[in-house]
């Protein structure tokens, strides 16, 4: 008997970070702004931004939203126009979604990828991201446990895609079976199942969040 998994390849947002809600980023910008942002001024923006998300003009632009910075920018200052947002508020909204520094590690996200690096167990980010978050994981401690990074912005194409998945298990030389993928989103993590890669959904959850990770430790070690 062997282990069921010989590699992991982790979704980034929800999974391994938390990332803000639109009240706690729009507070944050508005501060820097040197404006009101207090939940008076906040509450009406997140509504107005989110009713523009839902826009058919903001779906189709949201679709290359994470291919590169340029159609990152393009899509936010977008969907900022259509809330009614004034360019100063717009831009420097469009900029927060660039700063690393606001999503969060959950507290046993750097545990658990070291603990799989030491069990001899190959470890590939696969993330919908518009610039590159290998900074992030830097900062954990814990880039040098990873063997690959399959992001949008350098493979050309989002999740669910295969190439996404495909790419991942090509840096890591990982056959789908043997291969675990974690994400949080059904939709673009589960694209995962269709090569054959079994598939483990977190429950989306704002911190404090259970140690949900360390439920990869024990599936790591479970024996075939």
């Amino acid at each position: 008997m062997g282990r069921a998994f010989d590699a992991v390849l982790f979704d980034w947002c929800g999974t391994l970070v938390d990332y803000p809600t639109k009240e706690d980023r729009f507070r944050r910008v508005l501060a820097a702004l040197g404006r009101p942002c207090d939940r008076d001024a906040v509450a009406p923006l997140a509504r107005a931004y989110r009713h523009a998300e839902a826009t058919p003009e903001a779906q189709r632009a949201d679709e290359r939203c994470d291919l590169s910075p340029a159609d990152h920018a393009a899509t936010k200052l977008l969907i900022g126009r259509l809330a009614g947002f004034d360019d100063e508020l717009a831009e420097a909204i469009e900029r927060s979604y660039s700063d690393l520094a606001t999503y969060p590690a959950y507290p046993e996200s750097a545990e658990v990828i070291a603990a799989l690096h030491k069990r001899g167990i190959s470890i590939a980010i696969v993330s919908d991201f518009h610039i590159d978050i290998r900074p992030h994981l830097d900062a954990l401690g814990v880039l040098g446990c990873i063997g690959g990074f399959a992001l949008s912005c350098e493979v050309g194409v989002t999740k669910p895609h295969r190439r996404m998945f495909e790419a991942a298990l090509e840096m890591i030389a990982a056959p789908p079976g043997r291969c675990l993928m974690v994400g949080d989103n059904p939709r673009p993590d589960g694209g995962a199942a269709d090569l054959g890669i079994a598939t483990l959904l977190l429950p989306l959850r704002r911190p404090p969040r259970p140690p949900l990770l360390r439920a990869v430790l024990a599936l790591a070690d479970a024996r075939s």
